[in-house]
């Protein structure tokens, strides 16, 4: 086990009940959205004299946030619960937007590094009724300048968001489902044709918000 794991074991086991027990989801329309968070405790061990050094210097370098930091993947995901009596297809490109707030307010969401790809099937998974769909994006945390943390999250199109400058802190957490078309047109490179996707959910749902906790140790 690496020091970073019994790190983690260390804050989890800091969960109160009732941290573990909120409710994280909200039912709209026949269809159940649910924020999946195993581990509400976030925490970063402390950098070593080379790697403050190198972050220091991030702001003087075209690299991405956090590049020096080492970083730990955080699971913190989506599941869509089809309740209704008809097939849906969901979109997660580019459509599963996060939403992080503190005490003062929302953190501002910046889109760093995005590159457009084109999107495929397995963007547009199917779920019969009473079927589920599971969303989870990449997610790492690092350290930035000083004792404050950043958390990169994929945005489906192979572009990724960022939250930077947090502090230890309690923060909430939440996704914001958004997709705008029912259709969605597919180009396969290996057969040269495009491809109709159809039936895709769409409309704006706000998950519940989801607290979680960035420590430095």
């Amino acid at each position: 086990m690496t020091a970073h794991e019994d790190v983690v074991l260390e804050c989890v086991a800091n969960m109160t009940s009732s941290e573990s027990n909120e409710i994280n989801a909200v039912e709209v329309d026949g269809v159940r959205f649910e924020t999946l968070v195993p581990e509400r405790m976030l925490c970063l061990p402390k950098k070593n004299l080379v790697q403050r050094l190198l972050s220091n210097l991030e702001f003087l370098l075209p690299v991405p946030p956090g590049y020096f930091s080492p970083k730990y993947s955080v699971q913190i995901g989506i599941r869509i619960i089809n309740n209704t009596s008809t097939p849906l297809r969901f979109s997660f490109y580019f459509t599963i937007l996060p939403e992080l707030v503190n005490a003062y307010g929302p953190i501002p969401l910046e889109g760093g590094w995005i590159r457009a790809s084109a999107s495929l099937e397995s963007d547009y998974p199917l779920a019969m009724p009473g079927e589920s769909v599971t969303y989870f994006p990449e997610i790492k945390f690092f350290g930035t300048w000083g004792n404050r943390f950043g958390l990169s999250i994929t945005s489906g199109d192979s572009g990724t968001w960022f939250f930077q400058s947090l502090k230890p802190g309690n923060y909430q957490f939440r996704f914001i489902y958004n997709s705008p078309n029912e259709k969605a047109t597919l180009y396969s490179s290996v057969s040269r044709d495009m491809n109709l996707i159809e039936g895709i959910r769409t409309g704006e749902v706000l998950t519940p918000f989801v607290e979680l906790h960035l420590a430095q140790l």
